[in-house]
């Protein structure tokens, strides 16, 4: 009886293990790239990449609707952080039919030029209705970052480009990542036009 016993714990074992080695290529993907993985449940544990931590405080489980969820327990790390973090796509947490990229729309962008010259302007707010447009304009631009970030797309703060804006809007370049690529883009379609005329008169 104990050996039957014994043989049907193993068969119970053994099937765990092939539901947890047999999730999605996704999955799997994220497995491969990941450090000191073990099972965990229906999910597995690991290190987490984004803060570098030693021991397993990462948890990622495939959802049945097919969503894979991530969380590091000691930095607080979530599937978009881990993507970037692995320099996977947005997509590979995401089901294949259900997946939207995001995007950051030219009126976004629109947007947050403006709150960032707001933010330029804060010191001089006297009202309560000045305070409170100061206010939304922080809200809007932590918004813009977060959704920028989801993009996976970034905006340098160093560009030669921003140097002459440097002093008068320093606030508002940091506040702004729009800005900082509006200013970057027409600096050097500038200086690409300008070349073209040169080039052209020689």
């Amino acid at each position: 009886m104990g050996w039957a016993k014994g043989k049907l714990l193993e068969t119970i074992f053994t099937a765990s293990e092939t539901i947890f080695t047999m999730n999605s290529a996704k999955f799997e993907q994220i497995a491969s790239l990941l450090d000191k993985v073990s099972r965990s449940g229906h999910g597995m544990r690991a290190r987490c990449p984004v803060h570098g931590s030693k021991g397993q405080t990462l948890s990622v489980t495939e959802k049945d609707s097919g969503y894979i969820v991530a969380n590091c327990f000691s930095c607080g790390a979530n599937g978009l952080e881990l993507m970037k973090a692995l320099g996977l796509p947005m997509s590979v947490i995401f089901p294949d039919d259900d997946y939207k990229p995001p995007v950051v729309s030219r009126q976004m962008k629109r947007k947050n030029i403006e709150d960032g010259l707001i933010l330029q302007m804060s010191s001089q707010a006297e009202t309560l209705e000045e305070t409170r447009t100061v206010n939304k304009a922080k809200e809007r631009a932590k918004g813009f970052d977060q959704k920028l970030e989801e993009t996976g797309d970034s905006v340098s703060r160093n560009h030669p480009a921003l140097a002459p804006f440097e002093t008068i809007f320093s606030t508002a370049l940091d506040k702004s990542p729009a800005l900082r690529e509006s200013i970057i883009d027409n600096h050097w379609e500038g200086v690409a036009v300008r070349a073209e005329r040169w080039l052209k008169n020689q």
